[in-house]
């Protein structure tokens, strides 16, 4: 609709026009958002010989910008405002490092530009997950003991951003090993297996052969005292015991879909014709995600 709506403009205004007047193609519809700086994101055509750039006047230090949730910020882009859009048509394919020098390039040429006016709305939607092979919509429950989100081991990760939801130093996504016929094998689904049959899965469970040896003090990789193939933790007739080792770092993935949308957008050139959008514009969808291990905040 936004896009029929700008060529019945075009239509109507080129109707009117001396025939001088060059209308930019403006043809950035699913291309990458990048970024760089503090903080600029910008579009390339295939062709690299036109720009889409937009600078905000935000923190992005270590990130910051991408790791917040927020829903439709406005921030308002002008020519002459500390937030601006610029649209640029380039007279060669511009270079990858064209973006965010502290002294722009000579070359190429940039053969003509435009500015934005209007109401940028930029929605930040966060995900977190740890990778661990169990559905998050399984794991991110409330806990009815304490309000929160359920975290089995009380180490502070609830359970859908832990690695280890039990604490056994077992990874959960290494506890999908079945015992039942050998050799052992991985399911790829560690909500499967339950080795002691207790009704607690061996991904929550803190001593998963039911041999009152906790698996902290099993072997996960070594022992095998009687030589079956079956690692200690989950043979109930090894009970050799370790020491517990230190708790791996718990690394999980936070993601972001950040969605960029001007609620109102005036384009003008530099010889003072412009270009209005009555609906709107869709900039695009950046995505990305870190590794990070600090607690979240929510």
């Amino acid at each position: 609709m936004k896009k029929l709506s700008f060529l019945l403009f075009l239509t109507f205004f080129l109707a009117c026009d001396d025939g001088e007047f060059n209308v930019p193609s403006f043809d950035f519809d699913g291309l990458t958002i990048n970024n760089c700086g503090n903080l600029v994101f910008y579009k390339t055509t295939s062709s690299a010989t036109e720009s889409l750039m937009i600078q905000l006047d935000v923190d992005n230090t270590d990130d910051i910008f991408f790791k917040v949730p927020f829903d439709e910020q406005p921030f308002q882009i002008s020519e002459s405002g500390v937030n601006s859009m610029s649209y640029r048509i380039f007279n060669d394919a511009l270079g990858n490092d064209y973006f965010c020098q502290d002294i722009p390039p000579t070359t190429p040429v940039v053969s003509e530009s435009w500015t934005g006016e209007g109401t940028l709305l930029i929605t930040n939607t966060i995900a977190l997950d740890d990778n661990d092979g169990v559905p998050s919509e399984i794991e991110k429950v409330i806990d009815p003991d304490t309000g929160t989100w359920l975290d089995t081991d009380k180490d502070g990760y609830p359970d859908y951003i832990d690695i280890d939801d039990d604490g056994d130093n077992k990874l959960t996504i290494n506890e999908d090993i079945d015992i039942t016929t050998l050799p052992i094998s991985n399911t790829g689904d560690p909500t499967l297996i339950d080795t002691d049959g207790d009704g607690t899965l061996n991904y929550l469970d803190t001593d998963d052969d039911n041999d009152n040896v906790l698996s902290i003090n099993e072997s996960e990789t070594g022992g095998d005292a009687n030589n079956n193939g079956i690692p200690a933790y989950l043979d109930v007739n090894d009970t050799d015991s370790i020491e517990a080792a230190s708790p791996v770092t718990n690394n999980y993935t936070q993601s972001y879909s950040m969605f960029f949308f001007f609620e109102s957008l005036i384009l003008s050139s530099e010889s003072g014709n412009t270009i209005t959008y009555p609906d709107g514009y869709t900039y695009g969808t950046k995505t990305g995600s870190f590794t990070t291990s600090e607690l979240p905040t929510e």
